[in-house]
């Protein structure tokens, strides 16, 4: 029957859920055609219901109630509200990843975190420049998903010889123990996946090399791990969110970019049969460049598959960048903002955007407050057609002090022996080039670089060993991955060498020592970074310096575990001198240095700038760093580098925005250097000509860069909300962890002990009573956790804050209490089922110091918002009052106060009798609920125009990835019928079948998830006494 719906006090209930009942609170509004009617159906529950799905059918006791009665609790209570409102991981504002790691916090690392969060594809490429982080800002993304969605699966791809500096990053910054895995072995973790429904879990590494399918991978015929794995990732694409991954990391993504390559194809693989991916490439983005398009087109081939389409969108973007400036300024341009806007609703991109149009009323006004103008130029970024997919860092742009180079050149000549067996081994090696090319021209190469390094090492490693190793050498001096099997290719000169007098007559090393011993005695606690691309150097400069009474460090990759002993002892003042090569410093700092040394010159400038980036990074205490270069006189190799070094000012600036440039180029260079037909004059010709040329295109660069910039509508606003949620606390600290555990134990399972252990910073004995055992075992039997724990068996040494120093060096096995750790998810669950155990009425005193407030009694009261729709919303909000003046803080203000009250407060004894006006407490708390109220209503409306553009998004990404993977289908089927193999038919079409389903599927969930709700709970509330 009807009924009013505007009355209120009338009892009600869902139709199809008769239990669920509540009472009407008289206020409705209208979504579209849909009559919404705000229904209280628990003391802290209320929430807007569609007035067709309920019917007609006492008070409960509120936050007002409990208020009036004087029933109050203490700070612990709050503490303990917030902390479990956190610990759930639903709430959107919250970063989970913040604090997770032993990394110093830098705003921009965030910024990746909120636009993974944000994008509409789960993908994103990220694309900073060289040393700003790009690996600590992927793991904050696997820390928000794993708290959030309970990530268990993370595969990382990278280059062979960055393996295991992915490894022991993982280790040592974030507690994460990571497999290196074959193709062999990842196809068993795969099944495994399958096997399990999805619920096995796994931290892997792979080389993009080792795991690219060959030709012909659909063929069943093909039996390899790599065409195995090929196959499995196809036939297995991410549904209904369940995917054989949760995240894929893909490291030094540019090598993706060519779309003919195996490589590139197995971006597309692992993309598909990921929930979610993250590109990462220090790449330079140009607006204008085929790279960067192929790129975004792994992230969302849906949106991204022409590169007409590329160009159409960055012409429709235009508009939205102006808008996005004319309102940063102060005061905010408005005329000139609507103008933008009438500009960016006329496109096709932009005119069915409801966020958009609802922008557009919200800036008819004259004016707008601060706040406002945040909040618009928020949702105005977050609208840029790229920037959804892509973001950027340039060290510009966010180190405000930039360390200053100093460089130096020490020239050595040649002694009379050196130079005469030089020379004729280096004519051996031209004439041996002669008509070759690709693997045998690049071997002949990488004897000339190893001679380059150090001349007597290099002969006395051919002259013992006589095989050569390639891949770590061509990734040092020329940034290129290759797979090139050890050979053994021996000069026959070397017989007759007298390697002990032309280890006496090395003028390199002897320059060296000169060199090292003036600048110890000048400070004999002068540390030095002395970097070569040869391992035979660094093992022959060990051996010597060591002999002139020279301490030593010696880092090399696979090292494992030792490596970052030796640093340890190294940063301690060990040794004044660390040997490393570039794949030996992956993944460590060296802020604490300021001389590094470049024995040997890379032939690709851009190892060298990820040599000094290994000092000159974040963190650097020195305001310039000391750079000193090894040049070999009368050699025309060192005459070409010293002339393609001076001129793009390597040793002076950062060219992080040359390595597509430098590459090709470079590499071009070095096989010119080894024509035969070519005389020396012509040489140095090539390389001025070439230096001149990445010259050009660097100011090409850094044009398109600007366009790149603007294009992404960038603004500060990103980092300032990244600063903002850190000062409020909008993170999980290890304190609040620590202090959530042990106020669970201590209220409901007496006798359970958290001990600190001795000699162990920050690690505790955590150990259970039986009757905790039993329920924590009772609950990991119905709840599968990613993560393992023995708590329920034995005690364990546990630590809540990860940045601290972990179990590397114990031998002792600890756990990391974090939100994904099962003992949180148990509390959490208890605290779920029984939230009478969460008294929600507080009286807290603090000082003003604590809490930068005036002295006074304060109202505040908190309420959680949810909003549900394609995807789903949560966060606290905060209103105070003071109680002298009825003035209510703003919505920053009260967030803070509120924060630090419960971080620093005390329980207030016998508040009750302490209120100055208790009917004003009350009227203010009214106050304060109706303004979360009304400021609840915008959001749901926001909430709801976001909603339909995403789920129209998802609706045409659905049908664009259907129409891509029939047309892949039918091709395949096509070549099957070509080739005559018959046999292939029936599964293809069976995956063709599969696609037309599934899309159906997807386009049904997406309509149900059109339809949004709403729901408002009062969380908390309660007064705050602030004494002077």
């Amino acid at each position: 029957m009807d009924w009013n719906p505007a009355i209120p006090g009338q009892e009600v209930r869902v139709k199809a859920n008769p239990g669920h009942r509540g009472i009407t609170t008289g206020k409705t509004r209208t979504a579209g055609t849909r009559l919404l009617v705000q229904v209280q159906f628990s003391p802290n529950e209320k929430s807007y219901k569609p007035y067709n799905l309920l019917e007609l059918c006492g008070e409960p006791e509120g936050l007002i109630n409990l208020l009036e009665q004087g029933k109050f609790s203490g700070a612990d209570d709050l503490r303990r509200i917030l902390t479990f409102e956190k610990v759930k991981g639903e709430l959107t504002n919250i970063f989970y990843s913040m604090e997770s790691s032993k990394t110093d916090f830098y705003p921009h690392q965030f910024k990746p975190v909120l636009k993974f969060l944000e994008s509409p594809v789960g993908r994103l490429l990220v694309a900073d420049e060289v040393g700003l982080g790009k690996t600590i800002e992927a793991m904050y993304v696997w820390k928000e998903l794993q708290a959030r969605i309970d990530a268990r699966r993370l595969l990382i791809l990278c280059p062979a010889v960055l393996r295991e500096k992915w490894q022991t990053d993982l280790q040592q910054r974030f507690n994460i123990i990571a497999k290196l895995t074959s193709a062999q072995e990842l196809v068993e973790e795969v099944n495994s996946v399958l096997q399990s429904q999805y619920q096995h879990s796994f931290v892997c590494i792979a080389s993009l090399e080792g795991i690219r399918p060959g030709l012909n991978w659909e063929d069943e015929t093909q039996t390899s791990a790599k065409a195995e794995l090929a196959r499995l990732l196809d036939r297995h694409p991410t549904i209904d969110d369940l995917g054989l991954f949760d995240l894929v990391i893909i490291d030094e993504a540019h090598y993706l970019r060519n779309p003919s390559t195996a490589t590139h194809r197995l971006g597309q693989l692992v993309r598909d049969a990921s929930h979610h991916l993250l590109l990462l490439t220090a790449t330079p983005i140009q607006t204008h460049s085929t790279n960067l398009f192929q790129l975004l087109k792994i992230v969302s081939p849906e949106d991204f598959f022409d590169e007409t389409i590329f160009d159409q969108m960055q012409a429709a973007n235009a508009p939205l960048v102006q808008a996005v400036r004319s309102l940063s300024v102060h005061p905010p341009n408005l005329t000139t903002v609507r103008q933008h806007l009438d500009r960016v609703l006329q496109s096709d991109y932009f005119r069915d955007n409801p966020v958009l149009q609802q922008i557009r009323q919200q800036v008819s006004e004259s004016t707008i407050d601060s706040d406002a103008q945040v909040r618009i130029g928020y949702k105005l970024e977050s609208a840029s057609l790229i920037s959804q997919y892509l973001t950027r860092s340039r060290k510009r742009d966010v180190i405000p002090d930039r360390v200053k180079r100093d460089p130096q050149t020490l020239r050595v000549p040649f002694h009379p022996i050196e130079k005469q067996i030089y020379d004729s081994v280096t004519q051996t090696l031209r004439q041996q080039s002669k008509g070759k090319q690709g693997v045998p021209l690049f071997r002949l190469i990488a004897r000339q670089r190893q001679m380059a390094s150090c001349l007597v090492a290099a002969l006395q490693s051919w002259s013992n060993q006589g095989i050569l190793q390639t891949d770590e050498l061509f990734w040092e001096d020329l940034g290129i991955a290759t797979e090139i099997d050890p050979i053994d290719d021996r000069i026959p000169q070397l017989e007759s060498i007298d390697y002990q007098q032309l280890e006496a007559q090395d003028t390199k090393y002897q320059k060296l020592v000169e060199f090292l011993d003036r600048e110890l005695k000048r400070n004999p606690k002068e540390q030095f970074v002395l970097f070569a691309y040869f391992r035979g150097t660094l093992h022959y400069l060990q051996r010597r310096l060591e002999a002139d009474r020279i301490s030593t460090s010696l880092i090399i990759g696979g090292m494992g575990e030792q490596k970052w002993d030796i640093l340890k002892q190294f940063e301690q003042g060990k040794a004044s001198v660390l040997l490393s090569s570039e794949v030996g410093s992956e993944g460590i700092d060296l802020q604490f240095c300021r001389f590094l040394i470049n024995y040997d010159l890379p032939w690709n400038p851009m190892r060298v700038e990820q040599r000094i980036g290994r000092l000159d990074r974040l963190g650097q205490k020195a305001d310039r760093i000391s750079i000193i270069n090894f040049s070999l006189e009368d050699t025309i190799e060192e005459r070409i580098l010293d002339r393609l070094y001076d001129r793009i000012r390597v040793f002076q600036e950062s060219i992080g925005d040359l390595e597509n440039i430098l590459g090709e180029a470079t590499e071009k260079l070095m096989l010119s250097l080894f024509k035969p037909d070519l005389t020396d004059e012509e040489r140095l010709q090539r390389a001025e000509e070439t230096a001149i040329a990445i010259l050009k295109q660097s100011v090409e660069q850094e044009r398109l860069e600007q366009e790149a910039v603007n294009l992404m509508a960038f603004s500060d606003q990103i980092l300032n909300t990244v600063q903002k949620s850190r000062d409020q606390g909008r993170w999980l600290t290890a304190e609040e962890l620590h202090a959530f555990v042990e106020d669970y134990f201590a209220r409901y399972y007496s006798g359970t002990t958290i001990k600190p252990t001795p000699r162990q910073e920050a690690v505790f004995e955590i150990r259970l009573t039986e009757d905790a055992k039993l329920d924590l075992e009772q609950f990991l039997k119905h709840h599968r956790s990613s993560v393992q724990t023995r708590l329920h068996r034995s005690p364990a040494l546990c630590l809540f804050d990860p940045r601290l120093e972990s179990s590397r060096n114990t031998g002792a096995a600890i756990e990391l209490i974090d939100p994904t750790h099962p003992l949180i998810q148990w509390i959490r669950h208890s605290y779920e089922l029984d939230a009478q155990k969460l008294h929600p009425i507080a009286a807290i005193h603090c000082h003003s110091a604590e809490v930068e407030i005036p002295p006074g009694q304060y109202v505040y009261v908190i309420h959680r918002w949810q909003f549900d729709g394609l995807r789903s919303q949560s966060r606290l909000a905060y209103k105070v009052a003071d109680c002298s003046t009825d003035q209510l803080l703003s919505d920053e203000q009260s967030e803070q106060f509120v924060y630090r009250a419960a971080r620093f407060g005390k329980a207030k004894p016998n508040a009750a009798n302490l209120i100055d006006n208790l009917d004003r407490v009350l009227s203010l708390y009214s106050d304060c609920d109706d303004a979360l109220e009304q400021a609840f209503d915008q959001a749901s409306k926001e909430f709801e125009a976001e909603n339909e553009n995403r789920c129209r998004i998802q609706e045409r990404s659905a049908e664009n990835y259907a129409d891509r993977r029939r047309q892949q289908l039918e091709e395949r089927i096509a070549q099957f019928q070509q080739s005559g193999k018959l046999r292939m038919l029936p599964a293809t079409e069976g995956l063709l079948k599969k696609v037309n389903r599934e899309l159906e599927l997807k386009k049904r969930a997406i309509d149900d998830r059109l339809n949004t709700d709403f729901n408002l709970t009062q969380l908390a509330a309660g007064i705050i006494f602030v004494e002077s």
